[in-house]
């Protein structure tokens, strides 16, 4: 089974979202990642926004857990940590440089994403 986590960051009706760009398609999706084995949930999340955004986080609340092929995925309500710097781009530490997946980090207007199902999931539960 696979678990992936995903932070719900959201400050002054924006969320924090990053930019895939994968060989099949490119997308924008909350910054998150698979559970390493021996790590919760928690430290996943916290782990996985610090690779892709250089920003530290504390968690709020769980939002949501769902089925997803071959596992689940677990959505935290989250907050940036006290001190924490502005976003930036980070890095995928799984993959090469030359074949890094993460375009572009940067705060959306919740407004403009009722469309998104990942968003819409989200503001029925906040």
């Amino acid at each position: 089974m696979r678990h992936r986590v995903c932070a719900a960051l959201i400050e002054e009706q924006q969320i924090l979202m990053v930019e895939l760009h994968t060989p099949s398609r490119t997308f924008w999706t909350l910054p998150g990642g698979g559970v390493e084995s021996g790590e919760t949930k928690e430290q996943a999340v916290m782990r996985e926004v610090l690779e892709e955004t250089h920003l530290r986080i504390t968690i709020e609340r769980q939002l949501y857990e769902i089925s997803i092929d071959q596992g689940t995925e677990t959505c935290f309500l989250v907050r940036r940590a006290l001190g924490s710097p502005a976003p930036r781009l980070g890095i995928d530490p799984e993959l090469p440089f030359d074949q890094q997946e993460l375009r572009t980090v940067r705060f959306r207007p919740l407004r403009e994403l009722h469309d998104d199902p990942q968003i819409a999931r989200l503001l029925t539960l906040l």
